[in-house]
């Protein structure tokens, strides 16, 4: 492959990681030789006690204050001595011999991008792909040859074009001399992060010395104050450091994308990137659903079948198309329910966006026609006997209180369709309901609009939502830029670039334009209800309309009272996580418990009266706590399970009031959909 000149995005932004790191290193040997300085002065110093009075003590002390220095010393050279190990146990190694087609092209990306050829090579069951290596000090000063991770969950859901792009982008970051400076940036960012905020085998260390006798702990007492002025300095330093870091890391990631785009071509690249949020949430929420199996002593032999179910079912709700075997998704279709119109470059962030990386790819003018669109996994010598292993081994820790047995595909369809049913509104709708609030709505007076239920329901109607939760986002995000809460220089809205001072004044205008918006919607939602209103009337069902109805409202009312409770309960509550003295605790628990009375009558008045509404885990956890009557703080300690029981509950409370005002919301729309269909009109179930 050719070799790829470097941008001048890509140099200017080498540059400045350089010099912030020869910031860094002048600002490292200056406290090395201050601290080199001090050893040598608290050693003469304890020499001279010795030498005035040869005694235990005067010794002691002596050798206390150059353990000083010593301790000091170590905290700046630790590093050197440390090295990062990846935690391996999820992963399984393959060979050669096992898989040959899938290292053999392995070994084609290899060749072409100029690099080595992984030293091991693992697989797993995530979306993912990664090459990775234990790095220390000293791997920036000898070669270290990395290893190849492959998510089977990763090959499910690209051809073999888009996989072979993604591992040329993997490799593509150690293939090129000018990639080696990035990569030697990364090891300095990493020594330095670990040096600052990985201490907890140093922190052990000196615990242990300053335990030996009161003169080590005074000592080391001391040490750790000069130990803190240091981290303060070191801190700013690695801010400069950390921040030009990222700027080149984005850079990297441009650079690897174009070692790939010349490998794979750069559509291979597009539509795996935009494709993989679609594989991520399947593979995610496949996991989701057998958390939920836990208790039911179900689970899998065979997890990628599931997600698979799970991106098709997803591809056919967002109306994608299927190409070569797989969803076709799009920037366009990721961003229709994120309407905001800030954007910013993000400078502590180690990627560029999606639309950025595309933007750059389709701007390189590679053309490379397709090779191999079949699926992935086509490169696996035996797939299912591999998925198998995998899913065993990812299922193997999890606390089951039994013997399990196999949840189906056939039985894992029903239950995930049938839940996604009894947690969404009907498909007629096109997700108008889904985000507005429709209570307190004079439906009976409303204008009758003249509009099919198709129209009223058009996208163009229901994007006026999002326009208005993408309004209120924004709002939101220029509150954080006008408080400072951002440190960047300016932003651009809608396109045009604006800087910090004219943050209010465009929140003034977005405010203005939002409460239109909302005004519209208001206006929509009112002929929406004003239409179904009417035709209940005309089938003789407007009791039964306003009966719906009125139990929605009335649980909306509701809601808002039992939150602010429970709001109140988390707020009283949160100072135990924290470090907190003796006589507050107490002063502040007392005021839990007079809350907590409240509390407890509304979690005893929901189990009464909700309990067919609550699943048999929720119910347990408030049942719990209920019969609880230890207290949570009692002899100067905390009672760490009557605490677990109190916000286990709080959490359970808060999932159950959703819960309910979601049911109520369901059983009327579903009441709405049912008006327009033909044949008679049966009765929902939630």
């Amino acid at each position: 492959m050719k070799n790829i000149a470097i941008s001048a995005d890509f140099r200017k932004n080498t540059i400045k990681a350089v010099l912030s790191i020869g910031l860094f290193i002048i600002t490292y040997l200056a406290l090395i030789a201050a601290t080199i300085g001090l050893t040598i002065g608290l050693c003469y110093l304890g020499i001279g006690l010795v030498s005035l009075k040869a005694s235990g003590i005067t010794f002691m002390l002596a050798l206390a204050l150059a353990s000083i220095g010593f301790l000091i010393m170590f905290f700046l050279v630790k590093f050197i001595f440390s090295q990062k190990k990846t935690d391996w146990s999820h992963l399984t190694e393959i060979k050669r011999s096992d898989e040959p087609r899938l290292f053999d092209l392995i070994q084609e990306v290899v060749n072409e991008t100029g690099t080595q050829f992984p030293k091991k090579v693992y697989v797993s069951t995530e979306v993912n792909a990664s090459v990775f290596y234990n790095s220390s000090f000293w791997s920036m000063f000898f070669p270290v040859k990395k290893n190849l991770h492959i998510g089977v969950g990763l090959m499910n859901a690209v051809t073999v074009d888009e996989f072979k792009g993604i591992l040329a982008h993997e490799f593509g970051h150690f293939s090129q001399r000018s990639m080696k400076v990035g990569s030697y940036v990364h090891n300095v960012n990493q020594i330095i992060h670990d040096m600052l905020y990985d201490n907890q085998s140093y922190e052990s260390m000196i615990t242990s010395w300053a335990n030996i006798s009161g003169y080590f702990s005074f000592a080391t007492a001391i040490g750790i104050k000069i130990i803190s002025g240091i981290q303060l300095i070191l801190k700013q330093v690695y801010n400069v450091v950390n921040i030009n870091y990222m700027a080149l890391s984005r850079e990297m990631e441009f650079h690897a994308d174009e070692i790939a785009a010349n490998v794979a071509g750069p559509q291979s690249l597009v539509t795996s990137l935009v494709r993989m949020d679609l594989a991520a949430h399947s593979y995610n929420g496949t996991l989701d659903f057998y958390g939920g199996k836990i208790r039911d002593l179900k689970k899998p032999s065979d997890i990628f079948p599931q997600m698979r179910h799970i991106m098709f079912f997803w591809a056919s709700e967002y109306k994608l198309d299927i190409i070569n075997g797989l969803p076709n998704a799009t920037l366009a279709n990721r961003t229709r329910f994120n309407k905001s119109k800030i954007s910013f470059s993000d400078q502590w962030s180690s990627h560029p966006s999606d639309k950025d990386r595309i933007n750059r790819l389709n701007s390189l003018g590679i053309t490379k026609p397709d090779s191999d669109v079949s699926l992935a996994t086509i490169l696996l010598t035996d797939q299912k006997s591999l998925q198998e292993r995998l899913t065993a081994k990812l299922f193997q820790n999890v606390p089951y209180e039994g013997e399990t047995s196999e949840h189906t595909l056939v039985e894992f369809t029903e239950e995930y369709e049938n839940s996604i049913s009894k947690n969404s509104f009907p498909k007629k709708f096109n997700n108008f309901f889904d985000d507005i609030d429709i209570s307190g709505i004079d439906y009976e007076n409303a204008a009758l609009p003249e509009l099919s239920e198709e129209q009223l329901f058009s996208r163009e109607s229901v994007d006026t939502i999002y326009h208005s939760l993408g309004m209120k986002q924004d709002i939101t995000t220029l509150n954080n830029i006008a408080a400072g809460l951002y440190k960047i220089k300016s932003f651009d809205y809608d396109g045009e670039r604006h800087t910090i001072a004219s943050a209010s004044n465009l929140l003034q205008k977005i405010e203005l334009e939002l409460a239109e918006t909302d005004k519209q919607i208001g206006n929509n939602t009112a002929s929406v209800l004003g239409y179904y209103y009417n035709i209940a009337k005309n089938k003789g069902l407007s009791e039964e309309f306003n009966s719906k109805y009125s139990l929605y409202t009335s649980s909306f009312t509701k809601f808002d009272e039992d939150t602010a409770v429970l709001r109140e309960m988390y707020e009283l509550a949160s100072f135990i996580h924290e470090t907190t003295p003796l006589d507050v605790i107490k002063r502040k628990m007392e005021k839990v418990y007079h809350k907590e009375r409240e509390f407890r009558e509304q979690v005893r008045t929901i189990l009464q009266s909700e309990g067919n509404a609550i699943d048999e885990e929720t119910k347990e956890v408030l049942t719990k706590y209920l019969d609880n009557t230890a207290p949570y703080f009692h002899s100067e300690a905390y009672n760490d399970y009557a605490i677990s029981l109190l916000f286990g509950c709080m959490n359970a409370y808060n999932t159950v009031l959703n819960r309910i005002i979601f049911n109520n919301k369901k059983h009327f729309i579903d009441f709405l959909a049912t008006l327009t269909e033909t044949g008679k009109i049966t009765e929902t179930t939630i």
